[in-house]
Formats: structure tokens, sequence, C-alpha cells
């Protein structure tokens, strides 16, 4: 198998990996949503909990929300080392939904080109990505 084969087979892996993370997200959020609007005790939980998280969409809260209760605080693993906060080995990550910008691109997988302007055109995308409670960092000493 030439390099090129190989890298694109890997890429067509991480492509359905991807996928296949995407959808479990996904449906979580689904189920979680389900039980927030059946069932009162949860729902009443889930509005105490979105107050302490406003500034993630309700699709994001209910993930965070399905994966940690508990949760007061969610940032990513470089933010939360920016903030001057370590994340503790070992933690789970919470999995939300990130959008993203990207190129489009033809089945021939080449850029698409907008004929009015000239540029390659855009596209909105969303991404699974990790972040951590602050419960789950310790802060940086030295």
């Amino acid at each position: 198998m030439t390099t090129k084969t190989q890298t694109a087979k890997k890429q067509q892996e991480r492509r359905e990996a991807a996928a296949a993370k995407r959808k479990e997200v996904t449906e979580k959020a689904a189920q979680v949503a389900e039980l927030i609007e059946t069932d009162p005790a949860t729902a009443k939980r889930f509005a105490a909990f979105a107050a302490r998280m406003p500034s993630y969409s309700p699709k994001n809260q209910e993930l965070i929300f399905s994966q940690f209760e508990g949760a007061t605080q969610c940032a990513g693993f470089n933010k939360w080392k920016e903030l001057g906060r370590a994340v503790r080995k070992g933690e789970r990550s919470i999995k939300i939904m990130a959008p993203t910008e990207r190129t489009k691109k033809d089945d021939d997988g080449n850029p698409v080109i907008d004929p009015k302007t000239g540029k390659t055109e855009k596209e909105v995308a969303f991404i699974v990505v990790s972040v951590f409670d602050v419960s789950q960092t310790d802060e940086i000493t030295a």
C-alpha cells in the first residue's frame, strides 16, 4: 500500500470515528431532552443546572447535565491552563458540540469556489470537543 493510500485510509477512519462520536453525543442529548420533558423532578434539576451555565447552548447544557450533573463551570484543557489551573490526571472529559468553519469541498475533495466572489466557500459544522469542570482541576502553584 502506498503512503497516499494509507493516509487516505487513516483520514477515512478518523472521519468515521468522529461521525460515530457525534452520533453518540447527539443520541445522549436526545435522551436527556426527553427525560427533561417527561419527568418534572429532572426538569427542575435541569433548570437549576442551566441557570449555572448560561454561556452554553441548551443542547450543550443537556450534554453537560447528562454527563456531569454537578458541573458548575466548564472550559477546555488549554483554557484551564491559561486560567492557572491544571486538569487532574485521570479525569474524564465532558463531551459537547462546538461549531467550526471549514472549506466546502466538492465530490472530488476540491474546494468549492464561489463564482460571484472567486473565494472558497465556507460551511459551518459541529465537532465534538472535550471540556472539564472546575472541580476536575487544581490550581497551578509555582
